[in-house]
């Protein structure tokens, strides 16, 4: 019997016979923790506790927002609406305010 060419039909039977049953799942095991690697160096161990909770650099994060604001109200087309800018314009004032005022200790 020739086997043709492209998808079987339901019915049909493969080389070695009817096609198989699907197997059931195995269920998945959780992996392990990872292990927590020390050096035994005390130095490396007080550099690494000194480098972990830095906080964010607020005050250079907005002030570059705000130029980035006082860019994008520059280089919007003309087609674009004029309340864009002043949403821009707006922006660019919050974020300068907020990164030039004084912390508060």
């Amino acid at each position: 019997m020739a086997q043709s060419f492209g998808r079987r039909t339901a019915g049909s039977a493969g080389p070695t016979g009817p096609a198989a049953p699907p197997r059931a799942a195995m269920p998945v095991a959780e992996p392990a923790p990872a292990p927590q690697w020390t050096s035994g160096d005390p130095e490396l161990e007080q550099w690494k506790q000194s480098r972990k909770r830095q906080p964010l650099p607020w005050r250079q994060i907005y002030l570059m927002a705000g130029l980035c604001f006082g860019v994008a109200s520059l280089v919007l087309p003309d087609s674009v609406n004029s309340a864009a800018d002043w949403l821009l314009y707006a922006l660019m004032a919050a974020s300068f305010y907020a990164g030039w005022r004084k912390k508060r200790a």
